[in-house]
């Protein structure tokens, strides 16, 4: 991060926090859970089940986490669960590649007890629980303790009959009409975490417009990373990132000199680098938390993430689409710079795990223009050989493809840095 300060500085930009206590570098204070027990009683018809340790394991987001003798609901892959269906119980999902974040949360919040993911074997189990043991972390004095874990199909189908397991697999297995079925079962679990407080920061600049009052454009691209992989390669334990998301900060450091070196646009246009996107959109909820402009000025924001993931002349998708006033200019200018429109619906499905997302929560209209999630295959290829992975390298990368998505995003900040283009007036 410091060398892109040292970057940002040499083009021109300013410091963007607007605190002279912490210039360039917003504090983000994390708090850090750390795995170190867990255990996972399960009763049916007055008999203990037994399962396991390599076929259960619970985490908890505080220190402690208990819910005793809770009933336990199978949901599903998919579908809306009543509140009321949900309340104190235990729910078992099944685990999806795309939306299991999803799925969980929207649990939660449903007002489930705790919820449990269906792996496929104690193989399965292990490497999820390797990575979970890194830790979880939440923004400081934000987020409730919630219990969660993850256990495999074996143990479902003890639990609750081998040939009911197999049909409730089958039946739910994609199926938003799944009807959540109670297992006759009730469960005891407990997890244990050891604290600990992180200090990260994000990186803010502004390129200052003529007219700060006509309001403000925001560029953003997460620079966190893995570092050390888990599970561990016996290899190479450096998990890279050139691709998610060294990509993205290095366009958005191009896009930066480029305007620079360009005419003054009306309006101020601010870039930011997150830290800790990859554990929960945490560096963009801190700046909602603590935002250096009042977010109602922020007339567009643009997230790059993943940018050089295809190649030249790549289809453009449109993340975020119908969610903000922004639509019809995009398409134009995605018309204008030459480009072809991709597959929006699929690009849809990572709506919220970028973080744009965040930033759409907190009212400010935000998208992610991208060619990496315009086309399945391209995506497919990028996520089963180097996604998170050692082989995620600078090698790897499209540089025709990031070149032209760098040109497009010129063309869209440009478009909305002007109040004459785009003449919205900030609320209030």
């Amino acid at each position: 991060m410091s060398y892109l300060a040292r970057q940002w500085q040499a083009i021109g930009l300013q410091s963007g926090t607007n605190d002279p206590a912490n210039p360039w570098f917003a504090p983000v204070r994390l708090n850090l859970a750390r795995p170190q027990s867990s255990t996972a009683v399960f009763r049916r018809d007055g008999r203990y089940v037994s399962v396991g340790e390599d076929e259960v394991r619970i985490f908890t987001s505080g220190t402690r986490g208990l819910t005793s003798d809770a009933p336990v609901l199978f949901v599903g892959e998919e579908g809306e669960i009543s509140a009321k269906a949900l309340a104190g119980r235990v729910a078992v999902m099944l685990a999806d590649a795309s939306g299991s974040l999803e799925r969980r949360q929207s649990l939660f919040n449903a007002g489930a007890a705790a919820v449990l993911s269906v792996v496929a074997d104690a193989a399965a189990l292990a490497r999820v629980a390797e990575l979970r043991n890194e830790g979880e972390y939440r923004l400081d004095g934000i987020g409730e303790d919630r219990l969660d874990g993850f256990i495999t199909a074996a143990a479902m189908a003890r639990i609750v009959g081998a040939e009911k397991w197999r049909r409730w697999q089958s039946a739910a297995a994609g199926s938003p009409d799944f009807r959540p079925q109670q297992t006759g079962a009730t469960v005891t679990l407990e997890a244990v975490s050891a604290p600990a407080d992180v200090l990260t920061h994000n990186l803010v600049a502004r390129l200052p417009g003529r007219n700060p009052a006509k309001g403000a454009v925001l560029v953003l691209a997460h620079w966190d990373h893995f570092g050390i992989c888990a599970p561990q390669s016996p290899n190479d334990r450096i998990c890279n990132g050139a691709i998610d998301n060294a990509s993205g900060l290095a366009v958005m450091t191009e896009l930066a000199r480029r305007l620079a070196a360009g005419p003054v646009l009306d309006r101020d246009i601010y870039f930011l680098a997150t830290t800790a996107e990859e554990w929960g959109l945490l560096g963009a909820k801190a700046f909602l938390r603590d935002p250096p402009v009042p977010l109602d000025s922020i007339v567009a924001a643009f997230n790059l993430d993943t940018v050089a993931g295809a190649p030249r002349d790549a289809r453009v998708a449109v993340i975020g689409r119908g969610l903000t006033p922004l639509d019809d200019a995009i398409a134009g200018l995605i018309a204008g710079a030459g480009r072809q429109r991709g597959d929006d619906e699929f690009a849809s499905r990572y709506l919220r795990r970028q973080d744009g997302w965040a930033l759409l929560q907190g009212g400010v209209p935000t998208l992610m223009v991208t060619s990496a999630f315009a086309d399945p295959a391209t995506l497919r290829d990028y996520t089963a050989e180097d996604y998170h992975r050692p082989t995620d390298e600078a090698e790897n990368l499209e540089l025709g493809g990031a070149v032209q998505d760098l040109l497009l995003h010129e063309a869209m900040v440009r478009h909305f840095g002007d109040s004459d283009h785009w003449p919205a007036v900030p609320a209030g």
